[in-house]
């Protein structure tokens, strides 16, 4: 079946929804007057709020894109090496910038978040997407990425740990005594990148069908389960498999690795399988398999949804929900509520033709990286003008519980629309 000519609107919109709320949730986490279920679910838990459910949003949402990005894949002649180079390539940026953000939020080496500020600098430069037009400006710009990434490498290697000792080469050459960038929890953006490697490679690998995306998601969300116990050395147990058992025994080093550095029932788990579960709704929407009328797609996702929840139900009393451990119930639990959202946007965007909506929170869907990464900048620089000024940009963090929450919508807002202004100069940030 051919890929609908019409453009997605409602995919858009969604995604600038996410990311405007993304905004929104991280301002306000730094009132204590917020209302609990805009803060996030203790992560020690069973169970979740508003603020939980927009990161495993923007996963699914990652995952919707795929099948728009690589669309191509599984046309004839498509050459899989170059998408996979392409898939690595925004993997490792995110990663990148996900453990620069994660090292200057945990640790700041230098005044006044002075070290964080030129990170996020350098990364707006190093992550620009060139302009396509010709000439002396043209080449100006297309040498920022070098500059930007030049920076980036020269901050690494000045930054500080918390004891004051300058980690210039330290890995290298005291690498017990330093303590120099390091993963931590990856960072949104890091572990956004994981999902989004994961699932991009699924995609590429085994097919645009819906089918084979389900399974491949159920797949990698029992993961989750492979990590609660050893499993290799469980199977290496069962006598029919005796053949296979130095094979499992040497599965259980990188497994353990893996665990303890990425998050095999996590990061790799559930969070992936959040996205690829994106991805198998993408690819009804977008890709060769997609279905030819709105109504279809409706009637799809809708079962699609139903069937989410259905499964999160029935996993919900073995595991719980808990954001920070990415149980099965909480990612199947989120992945069915955003697609419901996009449902209603589909219907009202797309159908209906009601737009107020994409020109509120528009430009953070055509710009999502920088619209998420000017919020802690901007709090950067004015933490760095001093104290007095950021009791009186931040003033209403002091007040009641709703003053605080149209406060932060108004800061949320008001990035998203700077974003717009900025996108409007020509400067793009893509991965």
């Amino acid at each position: 079946m051919s890929t609908p000519s019409t453009r997605i609107l409602s995919i858009d919109v969604l995604r600038g929804l996410v990311v405007t709320l993304m905004i929104f949730v991280n301002d306000l986490a730094s009132s204590v007057h917020a209302p609990s279920w805009l803060k996030h679910y203790p992560s020690d838990g069973d169970g979740m709020s508003f603020a939980d459910l927009v990161f495993p949003a923007f996963l699914f949402i990652a995952g919707m894109s795929i099948p728009l990005s690589l669309g191509k894949a599984h046309l004839p002649g498509a050459s899989k090496g170059l998408l996979l180079t392409k898939i690595l390539h925004r993997g490792l940026a995110l990663l990148i910038m996900g453990v620069i953000m994660v090292n200057a939020e945990q640790h700041e080496p230098w005044v006044r978040g002075l070290w964080g500020i030129c990170a996020y600098l350098a990364m707006f430069l190093c992550f620009r997407v060139p302009p396509r037009e010709s000439g002396t400006k043209s080449w100006a710009t297309r040498a920022m990425p070098f500059v930007g990434g030049t920076a980036l490498l020269v901050l690494a290697l000045l930054y500080r740990d918390a004891q004051g000792q300058a980690l210039l080469l330290g890995p290298l050459l005291n690498p017990t005594d330093s303590v120099w960038l390091r993963h931590s929890w990856w960072g949104i953006l890091g572990l956004i990148g994981w999902a989004y490697m994961v699932a991009a490679c699924v995609y590429v690998f085994f097919g645009y069908r819906p089918e084979w995306l389900l399974g491949a998601a159920c797949l990698l969300t029992l993961l989750f389960l492979t990590a609660q116990a050893d499993l290799p050395a469980h199977l290496a147990g069962r006598p029919w498999l005796n053949w296979a058992g130095p094979l499992l025994s040497l599965l259980q080093a990188p497994i353990a690795w893996i665990n303890v550095h990425i998050g095999f029932g996590t990061t790799l788990g559930p969070l992936a399988g959040l996205t690829v579960a994106g991805s198998c709704l993408g690819s009804v929407i977008a890709g060769p398999g997609a279905l030819a009328s709105s109504g279809e797609r409706i009637r799809w996702a809708l079962l699609f949804a139903g069937g989410l929840f259905l499964a999160g139900l029935l996993l919900d009393a073995p595991h719980g929900l808990n954001k920070t451990r990415a149980t099965p119930a909480f990612c199947l639990y989120c992945a069915s509520l955003t697609t419901f959202g996009w449902v209603a946007l589909h219907w009202l965007i797309d159908l209906k033709g009601k737009h107020l909506l994409q020109r509120v929170v528009g430009p953070a869907g055509e710009n999502p990286l920088l619209a998420y990464m000017l919020h802690p900048f901007l709090c950067m620089l004015v933490a760095l003008a001093g104290e007095k000024l950021e009791a009186v940009v931040f003033f209403y963090r002091d007040l009641s519980a709703w003053p605080t929450c149209l406060g932060s919508l108004l800061v949320s807002l008001l990035i998203v629309h700077g974003t717009g202004a900025v996108a409007r100069t020509g400067y793009r940030l893509k991965v």
